[in-house]
């Protein structure tokens, strides 16, 4: 499996309202980096709603460190992770997946 697909975007409502609430608990410096973040990839497996973050549409991916980690639980009742990793200056990825497998 690819670790990524090419997903150039913006980002989209329910992603800047959870990324201001994750950011707003754990990372409260990064909250006013979300406006200018763009969606540059997304996970290689195509199904989970992993995204990969950069300053412009053409930043390469940035590999970082795991910042915020939590677990919670899906739609469905089922186990999911979510985590943020990130450098000093930005975050550079949000992963979703799955704890139950």
């Amino acid at each position: 499996m690819k670790y990524s697909i090419p997903d150039k975007r913006e980002l989209i409502k329910s992603e800047i309202e959870f990324l201001t609430y994750l950011f707003g608990k754990e990372k409260s410096e990064w909250t006013n980096l979300i406006g200018n973040l763009k969606v540059i990839a997304s996970c290689g497996c195509g199904k989970c709603p992993t995204i990969i973050f950069g300053k412009t549409f053409d930043s390469e991916i940035q590999k970082g460190n795991l910042i915020i980690d939590y677990a919670g639980k899906g739609k469905n009742g089922e186990l999911i992770g979510i985590s943020v990793f990130g450098t000093d200056k930005m975050p550079s990825e949000l992963e979703f997946y799955s704890i139950d497998g």
